[in-house]
């Protein structure tokens, strides 16, 4: 953990209005392209009118913003209580277009609104789920995901007036060529606003060459409603919901795992004095997307997610107050009712579109890679990444025995997000499986259970062959965790019940207390050792030096109900 001394104000601290509400407009203006951009290309791709098109972008800004709003605050287990803006998500452009295809907006809204309460199903069981919906497990998702989603990308490059097919490539490679000279050339701001100046470059270009009928802008109002209407839920639940159903879902899951990742960073650059990372506000971030993916799908749009441009944008400027938070949902909202901008957008070419969504998905595809490199990528997980990569490819170019399987599986097999990350936390299952601990045990939480704990220790020792050193070690690093967890709990709270589980990790053990919630977090109090200017109980101060000197690393993951307290003590000195 390191300090950020460079912040100019934390999340509770309360900046003018006008530095807040320029520090909004900015993130909108970097975001905007994305929000209202992945709308559009889902109504093309499906081939919807103008009208409908219309109603997706102004559903998209409105959930949007809402969601932002979600994201500041901390309502129960709601909100994360950082700032982090909230958009339009890519990743469900391939399932959304067959949604439509199938069954029309209504059963594309149907979809979003009950996939997003996967988010809280991951939330109630992150501590569980924590072994086998891992990083690794999203980066192949969002793999299969970018794969899926490219066939659309070449078609809307394609997609020009009668005539201007030879301009298209032209504009396709400038658009490009410009994120990308922009995203690898620069730094700092100029690299975050890539993205927009590529889509402005690739469109002056169009219109240069006479590709954009600017007509419909011109007669668009300033201030209206949409052209469109609400094209409400499709409440039948028809085979193609249940067929389509699990792909939403799974990238719902996946959507969970990269704000599990956003959340975690804006934490660490957010405060001045390093922290412990607050999971609580993981997962009330994780929640506030679902309910944000909700509030999309009763509106009739698709799912939101956590952009990491804002979280970017937080890092580089200093300010962190959630009050840039608010006004960037004001502003996003107040956008959804300019027609003007709207049309605007609905008036850029195929080829800038198509360019911009390719940029999008080849960084997609990156942050699928960076999920599965996040971690040390062992023999075990390397096999289960590229077999559920290769899996889903195949059952989506239609050549894995399709054609064998009856009608259902064949129709749900062949997504191939549906059948990779199927195949993926499967194969995970069966990997953490291999590794399950079997010296553990579940008692009431007190002073009597340090002589269970004791011989569960020694056992795990002697079976292991460890010396008397690495026991001993291993001895007082439990002994000093437990006497820590009950410091400061009542006699009754001190009785609940809690799980220890120890297991090899190479050469270390792993030792993980499962209990109710503790009033402190042991990381924080170790972290206060080194900070002269704190002030420690003697006592407890000798424990937590003997606890830092045994244990080579110690993890004190606090949940809503749950702490999860994870050493790692090695085998030699």
């Amino acid at each position: 953990m390191s300090d950020n001394q460079h912040l100019r104000y934390e999340p509770h601290e309360r900046p003018p209005h006008l530095l807040a509400a320029g520090m909004g407009a900015q993130t909108v203006a970097l975001i905007l392209t994305g929000v209202m951009l992945t709308p559009l290309v889902v109504a093309r791709s499906a081939n919807l009118d103008g009208a409908m098109s219309s109603w997706l972008i102004f559903a998209a800004l409105i959930a949007a913003g809402l969601s932002t709003w979600l994201q500041v605050v901390r309502f129960g287990q709601i909100g994360s209580g950082y700032v982090m803006f909230v958009g339009s998500n890519a990743a469900f452009i391939a399932v959304s277009v067959t949604a439509i295809e199938q069954g029309g907006p209504a059963l594309m809204a149907t979809l979003v609104a009950v996939s997003a309460f996967s988010t809280f199903l991951f939330t109630w069981q992150m501590p569980a789920m924590r072994r086998i919906l891992t990083p690794a497990v999203g980066g192949v998702v969002l793999m299969l995901m970018a794969m899926s989603v490219a066939p659309l990308v070449w078609s809307m490059m394609k997609r020009v007036p009668a005539g201007f097919e030879g301009e298209a490539p032209l504009i396709v490679a400038v658009t490009a060529t410009l994120v990308f000279v922009f995203s690898v050339f620069t730094s700092g701001m100029l690299r975050l606003w890539a993205p927009l100046i590529g889509v402005a470059g690739g469109s002056l270009l169009a219109g240069a060459l006479g590709m954009v009928d600017i007509a419909t802008v011109g007669a668009a109002p300033w201030i209206g409603l949409p052209t469109g209407s609400w094209p409400g839920l499709d409440l039948s639940f028809s085979p193609a919901f249940w067929v389509l159903l699990p792909a939403f879902v799974m990238l719902s899951l996946v959507g969970c795992i990269e704000t599990y990742a956003d959340s975690i960073s804006v934490q660490r650059s957010s405060h001045r004095v390093a922290a412990p990372i607050d999971f609580k506000s993981v997962q009330g971030a994780i929640n506030a997307d679902g309910v944000g993916s909700f509030i999309a799908g009763v509106l009739g749009t698709v799912p939101n997610t956590v952009y990491s441009s804002g979280v970017a944008v937080v890092e580089l400027t200093g300010i962190t107050a959630r009050r840039v938070g608010w006004w960037g949902g004001l502003f996003l909202i107040l956008i959804a009712f300019c027609p003007k901008l709207s049309a605007l957008i609905v008036t850029m070419p195929g080829p800038v579109a198509g360019a911009f969504l390719l940029m999008v998905l080849v960084m997609l595809f990156g942050n699928g890679i960076r999920l599965v490199t996040e971690n040390d990528l062992s023999f075990e997980i390397g096999v289960v990444v590229c077999l559920g990569f290769w899996i889903g490819f195949g059952f989506q170019q239609g050549t894995l025995f399709n054609d064998m399987l009856p009608d259902w599986a064949s129709v749900f097999l062949s997504n191939g997000t549906t059948s990779g990350g199927l195949t993926a936390i499967l194969l995970m299952a069966l990997v953490s499986l291999r590794g399950r601990s079997r010296d553990k045990l579940t008692m009431p939480l007190g002073l009597g259970a340090l002589a269970e704990i004791q011989r569960l220790v020694s056992g795990f020792a002697e079976r292991l062959g460890w010396d008397r050193k690495a026991e001993d070690r291993l001895m007082l690093a439990a002994e000093e965790a437990l006497l820590f967890l009950l410091a400061g709990r009542s006699e009754e709270g001190s009785q609940s019940q809690f799980r220890v589980r120890l297991r090899l990790d190479g050469e270390a053990a792993e030792l993980e207390y499962v209990v109710t919630p503790a009033g402190g977090n042991i990381e924080a109090a170790l972290t206060a050792l080194q900070d002269s200017a704190t002030v420690i109980d003697p006592e407890k101060e000798v424990s937590l030096r003997l606890l830092r000197a045994m244990a080579r690393d110690v993890k004190h993951l606090q949940y809503h109900g749950t702490d999860c307290l994870i050493l790692v003590v090695d085998s030699r000195a």
